[in-house]
């Protein structure tokens, strides 16, 4: 069974999907220190003339640095500018009258955490591109520290004999333990083919909603689902 996992993205990008499609199971990894100035918070829209980076604002919280226990600072509009800025630059796409409506209902709702908000809106992507992969939460487990030790961890526990990681994972992944524990270990470097945005050079790694907005769902199926 392949196992693959990454923390819960705000607006992620199309490789997350693809690596969750090529998994047999993906958990969602909270239960560890949130980033600041990361994809935890924040992701990339097209605009006028580039992209722009959405924010969404987070509370401070001394006793707790886990994702899971991060809170939404709701005293700013947030919401309405991270509409309004999607609607605009949107609005003339070939798919924007059938998710605007997922954003106005997921801004008319109230959050309080960050990783709550992320995971409605991955679990609607997981959905609308009709992935079947088994999804579970760490928050279930009680998995070892340590990146290697956790990973290794989470194949023992859910039965997987192989995880797929992001590229950006040979930094600190140690294959000699993998190896040793009998783990297959392979890495996944998304390269997302490109498709008509506006009329300037086309901007890879935006959110999945750019790819949704302007190829629709059974375009950007196939695009995830290529394994070239």
């Amino acid at each position: 069974m392949i196992l693959s996992g990454h923390q819960a993205n705000y607006l992620p990008y199309p490789g997350l999907f693809s690596k969750i499609f090529h998994s047999d199971c993906f958990i969602y990894v909270n239960n560890v220190e949130f980033e600041h100035y990361s994809w935890q918070s924040r992701n990339r829209i097209i605009g006028e003339s580039n992209y722009i980076v959405l924010t969404v604002p987070t509370l401070k919280n001394k006793s707790s640095r886990l994702i899971k226990d991060i809170e939404i600072d709701n005293k700013t509009n947030w919401k309405d500018k991270h509409f309004k800025s999607i609607d605009i630059n949107y609005k003339k796409s070939s798919y924007f009258k059938k998710y605007i409506k997922f954003f106005e209902k997921l801004y008319s709702k109230e959050w309080k955490k960050i990783c709550d908000l992320n995971i409605y809106i991955t679990n609607f992507v997981i959905k609308e591109l009709d992935i079947s992969t088994k999804i579970i939460y760490d928050t279930n487990y009680n998995f070892k520290k340590g990146k290697n030790e956790r990973i290794i961890d989470m194949c023992q526990k859910t039965n997987a004999d192989t995880f797929l990681s992001n590229l950006g994972g040979q930094s600190y992944i140690d294959l000699d333990l993998f190896k040793k524990k009998k783990i297959k270990h392979f890495f996944m470097n998304f390269i997302s083919e490109t498709y008509k945005q506006k009329k300037w050079a086309f901007i890879p790694n935006l959110t999945i909603f750019d790819m949704l907005f302007f190829c629709g769902k059974e375009e950007t199926k196939r695009i995830i689902k290529n394994k070239k």
